[in-house]
């Protein structure tokens, strides 16, 4: 047969173009960029002439009938994908999308049409294990919305007698990952800081198995069938565990409530309607990783022959490619750490590289420099409680401690969240920043007075010494500090003094 494929230089349509091929079919692909097209399918194995480029956007019906001209059936897997932030008008992209790959191949007569739809429609889900026949459910997040449209769409053309099959896929990873998704990033996370513990839990879906799951379709008794493919369902401490037993590296883990994880999801969708920036956590995320329950797949791999790789398969050979692509340092991946790889010795780690640069650019904005104050060291101090210092949201952007100290008049205690560079010797430099604005915190002051203070760093205490740091000693460290994070040089220029820096010695 040959195959029309929407988004094949995506995660799921790239390895679906595999799965096709391996099974003898023929692929014309609608591709926006055929370069990366290209490059993605190459990294699969599949050869530049192996299969038909189209150049073309989904949300242009012509270019869409265009490429589907003379196709035997179709797979619409192209989605826009909002649930981590920068999805744009998800909502427009998607249901249009769907009514003219799938409306448009059903009008030109291409059977069976394959709708790759996601178990999101299905949340907040109505009952304690998601089946095929749940209704769609009223999701609250604008990802979901747009999928449970375009479901509804394609829906009707079942009930219309259209040959449309639909697939539900859960969170999909796997190796061979154009940019890393949410899960992807949720697992390089996990294990380079801390795992949080939500209720809810998640999906784990192989793409390899969704892949060859789309490919057996298009040549089965599809039209009008739904299969569910939520993947293996473990809870965050469950995935956590078998993480740490792949690798052979303890994770750190900590209780983390919904309503607070729900919390620091909306601080960040407010801050983005102030300033777009890419950091991954957002409302619509974090709605997943509480109210995500597990899904029956059984049916869909009865009626298309298939079965699912085992979960510790999947997520291994995940956590293997994200340390050999750089996305995890290889002290973390342990044992599956690629070969002759160079030791780490400075910060930022792997992890907080794939989030930095949007963050970083974020953070030297002179509106953050009005928002910042006032939400990320609040969230720090609540996460930090909760956490017993275990976890701070400003880690994920560099490495951070609680420093408490007495207040240079009152004498009383004050804790305050930093960012800091650890050193060899077991103690940490700080930046007196205060976020680029004229006056120097109050926390500088503080050390000033008081020296003895203590810093709570990955849920250890340290009684510590402050020292100012000045001349020649500044002038050593200051480049290793901009290197964690270049916003301070913007920060001190902003600010138009000198920033304080302090040396914490243990005691």
């Amino acid at each position: 047969m040959r195959v029309f494929v929407s988004g094949a230089s995506g995660y799921v349509g790239s390895h679906t173009v595999a799965a096709l091929l391996r099974d003898g079919h023929r692929v014309r692909a609608l591709v926006r960029d055929p370069g990366k097209a290209t490059k993605v399918l190459g990294a699969l194995g599949v050869p530049a002439e192996g299969v038909e480029l189209v150049p073309g956007d989904m949300l242009d019906p012509g270019a869409v009938a265009d490429g589907m001209s003379g196709c035997d059936a179709a797979i619409h897997a192209a989605a826009a994908i909002g649930v981590t932030g920068g999805g744009g008008d998800v909502v427009g992209v998607n249901v249009a999308g769907t009514r003219n790959v799938v409306g448009g191949a059903v009008a030109a007569g291409l059977a069976p049409v394959v709708h790759v739809s996601t178990v999101a429609v299905f949340v907040p889900p109505a009952a304690p294990v998601i089946t095929v026949d749940a209704p769609p459910a009223v999701p609250r997040t604008a990802y979901g919305r747009s999928k449970v449209i375009a479901e509804r769409y394609a829906r009707g053309l079942q009930d219309d007698g259209a040959p449309v099959a639909i697939v539900y896929p859960g969170g999909v990873c796997g190796p061979g990952q154009p940019s890393p998704d949410a899960l992807m990033q949720g697992l390089a996370a996990g294990m380079t800081w801390a795992w949080p513990l939500p209720g809810g839990g998640v999906g784990v879906l192989d793409v390899r198995d969704l892949a060859a799951v789309l490919a057996r379709a298009v040549t089965a008794d599809a039209a009008g069938r739904r299969w569910l493919l939520g993947g293996h369902y473990l809870t965050w401490r469950e995935l956590s565990a078998l993480c740490g037993e792949v690798t052979g590296v303890p994770c750190r883990r900590f209780p983390l409530p919904d309503g607070a994880l729900l919390a620091a999801g909306s601080l960040l969708d407010a801050a983005r309607r102030v300033r777009p920036f890419g950091y991954p956590l957002t409302r619509d995320a974090a709605e997943f990783m509480v109210r995500l329950v597990p899904t029956d797949d059984t049916a869909t791999y009865t009626d298309l022959g298939l079965a699912p790789r085992p979960v510790r398969v999947t997520v291994a050979d995940s956590v293997r490619w994200l340390a050999a692509t750089g996305r995890l340092a290889p002290r973390r991946a342990g044992r599956l750490a690629p070969q002759n790889t160079v030791k780490e010795t400075s910060m930022p780690n792997a992890a907080q590289r794939v989030v930095a640069p949007a963050v970083q650019k974020m953070a030297g904005s002179a509106w953050f420099a009005r928002v910042g104050p006032k939400v990320v060291p609040r969230l720090d101090r609540v996460i930090s409680r909760v956490t017993k210092g275990r976890f701070l949201i400003s880690q994920t952007m560099v490495p951070s401690l609680v420093l408490t100290a007495r207040g240079a008049v009152s004498g009383a205690e004050r804790a305050v969240p930093l960012a800091c560079l650890p050193e060899p010797d077991g103690g940490w430099l700080v930046v007196g920043s205060n976020f680029g604005r004229e006056k120097h915190p109050a926390w500088t002051g503080n050390l000033l007075a008081h020296p003895d203070a203590s810093v709570l760093f990955r849920g250890r205490t340290t009684p510590v010494t402050a020292r100012l740091l000045d001349g020649a000693e500044r002038a050593e460290v200051w480049p290793r500090l901009t290197a964690v994070w270049p916003v301070y040089a913007r920060y001190g220029e902003r600010s138009g003094r000198t920033l304080r820096v302090f040396r914490l010695s243990p005691r």
